[in-house]
């Protein structure tokens, strides 16, 4: 993954924002239409927290409370820690860490402009995998070739005239040598002279 991708190029910019005096139920129904686990809080247009299905789920229904009687102020976690668009995706891994948190509200100068989460850094660290997994399957012609050059693996010497011996790259002079598991603990050199 490019972890040093600014989040803006992440992030979802579809985000639900609920005025602190909108009723939770309206919120809530909200997030169900469009598929969102959270929706943002504002007071007067400014992001000032956030609410989560978890928060719903845990400050409401285990004390049987009525939804529309609770205000977001009580349920909504505050302060809201966001996050600016041109910060490292590594950085926003780092602040979820660090605050325990799952979601990060994005702002460009002060306003809202979307929300990364960490699902949204899974599906990129899953598109990374599959792009070097193709990258790796395009190169495989190449690892498979006979010959090559580089650093051998049983005397440590540069070649260039290189051979795959039981998956390891040899020298024309240790390929010769036969290969055989190490017996010791030491695990030094298994290569034995036939």
């Amino acid at each position: 993954m490019d972890i040093d991708r600014p989040v803006r190029e992440v992030m979802s910019p579809r985000v639900i924002t609920a005025d602190i005096n909108d009723p939770l139920p309206d919120v809530a129904k909200e997030m169900i239409k469009y598929d969102r686990s959270s929706a943002i809080v504002t007071k007067d247009g400014k992001p000032v927290g956030i609410i989560t299905e978890r928060d719903i789920s845990r400050k409401i229904i285990p004390d049987d409370r009525k939804p529309s009687s609770v205000p977001l102020s009580e349920i909504m976690t505050s302060p809201l820690i966001t996050i600016d668009q041109n910060t490292s995706l590594s950085d926003a891994i780092q602040m979820m860490l660090s605050h325990k948190i799952r979601r990060l509200p994005v702002l460009r100068n002060e306003t809202l402009i979307g929300v990364i989460t960490s699902q949204d850094i899974v599906a990129v660290s899953s598109e990374m995998s599959n792009t070097l997994r193709e990258l790796m399957q395009s190169n495989t012609e190449y690892l498979l070739t006979p010959e090559f050059e580089g650093i051998c693996d049983a005397c440590g010497q540069y070649s260039d005239h290189l051979t795959v011996v039981d998956g390891r790259s040899l020298c024309d002079d240790c390929k010769d040598l036969a290969w055989t598991e190490p017996t010791d603990s030491s695990h030094e050199s298994a290569y034995i002279e036939e």
